[in-house]
């Protein structure tokens, strides 16, 4: 009852915005997707002058009892499908995919919506078919992004978004905080973390507790770092990997993904497929030890496009792949990516120039393309 009468009273706040002030909206499922997000905020809100309207579905979301300057916040959960059927802002940008596919529509009002990637990973396997058909603009990564939406809409007759080259900020953070760290140039330790995609077959829950197990047995300090669908929706899995290795003071379970430090302190990264291994990669330059489980394919259609998938492609060039059968090579092969570490650095150097659109001004240039959305689109009232 609190938490509705908390969404009823920003309801009410909401509705008295006039419709001419109520220009940019954002839209978060909760705090941690904020990260990603925040270099445009700001660009918006103390290079612009822009008031940000910002919607969370998270009733501890701190933003809404200690908003930064410029931003308004409201918590929307149980009212969240009305307000975005009804809204009349001028710009709508989100982080969640699949708009107007499932319970969250298009206003009926002439709203121009903003689609900003929280992954570097391709569009066509792990996002579900049609995912990014209904946005109008698209704040891509790098050219791979480009290359694949506009192939989808060739191929499904699918309306052309306003594709904007504009890069990854979360990993442009990532990247520059590193570098004032002690860790920046440090010579390899014997951290290690392993940090999954989501779902029955990543690493953590496929082959999970004999890997930190033989990890500890091998001498290292170990990070585990679930992704947070996993630390949702299988808590009890959580639970029991606590529970078993309780008593071992080289384990450290880190439920949340708000800080970085993680990665900072890792020498090596193990994964699956997870988007965070090249955010690692790339934002430290340090190496990635890959265990090959089934693929995650939430779009059966994805070889339609017959175009690699880039977080296939980068494996070979940002580290090394082992099967979850060759459980007792990983610290041989933990052992050989430290002693190559150099020779990563400027493999990922280059992977990065690639593929990361304009590094270090990503929210410049969206913040840029917002801006002149809002001088070309009409205002409502």
């Amino acid at each position: 009852m609190k938490q509705f009468l908390k969404e009823l009273s920003g309801w009410f706040r909401f509705r008295k915005i006039p419709p001419e002030a109520l220009r940019i909206v954002f839209f978060h499922e909760n705090h941690q997707y904020y990260s990603y997000l925040e270099g445009l905020v700001r660009s918006l809100t103390e290079t612009h002058g822009e008031t940000v309207y910002y919607i969370t579905t998270a009733s501890d979301d701190p933003i809404l009892d200690n908003p930064p300057d410029g931003i308004q916040s409201f918590y929307f959960k149980s009212l969240l499908s009305i307000v975005m059927g009804s809204i009349q802002c001028r710009i709508f940008v989100m982080t969640l995919t699949d708009l107007n596919h499932f319970y969250l529509k298009r206003s009926f009002h002439p709203v121009h919506y903003v689609y900003a990637f929280h992954s570097l990973v391709s569009t066509h396997m792990v996002y579900r078919y049609g995912s990014f058909d209904h946005y109008d603009s698209i704040l891509c990564v790098g050219p791979h992004h480009n290359r694949e939406i506009r192939k989808h809409e060739a191929l499904y007759d699918v309306p052309e978004k306003q594709l904007v080259d504009a890069g990854y900020y979360r990993l442009e953070q990532i990247y520059e905080a590193f570098q004032t760290t002690e860790f920046a140039d440090a010579t390899p330790g014997n951290t290690v973390l392993i940090a999954p995609s989501w779902g029955k077959k990543n690493i953590l829950e496929s082959v999970g507790e004999q890997l930190v197990e033989l990890l500890i047995h091998a001498g290292y300090r170990v990070i585990v770092r679930p992704h947070p669908e996993t630390v949702k929706r299988t808590p009890e899995f959580i639970e029991r990997i606590q529970r078993r290795f309780d008593n071992h003071e080289a384990l450290t379970i880190e439920l949340s993904v708000a800080t970085n430090e993680s990665l900072f302190k890792a020498d090596v990264l193990i994964s699956d497929y997870s988007g965070v291994s090249l955010e690692y990669a790339l934002g430290t330059n340090r190496p990635v030890l890959f265990l090959e489980v089934p693929l995650k394919i939430n779009n059966d259609r994805y070889k339609d496009l017959d175009m690699p998938l880039f977080e296939l492609e980068a494996r070979s060039q940002i580290g090394m792949v082992l099967s979850p059968d060759d459980l007792d090579n990983v610290p041989a092969t933990i052992e050989l990516l430290k002693a190559e570490r150099s020779t990563y650095q400027e493999r990922i150097s280059q992977l990065r120039d690639e593929y990361v659109y304009h590094f270090g001004r990503s929210s410049e240039i969206g913040a840029e393309h917002i801006m002149k959305l809002l001088h070309n689109t009409p205002e409502q009232g």
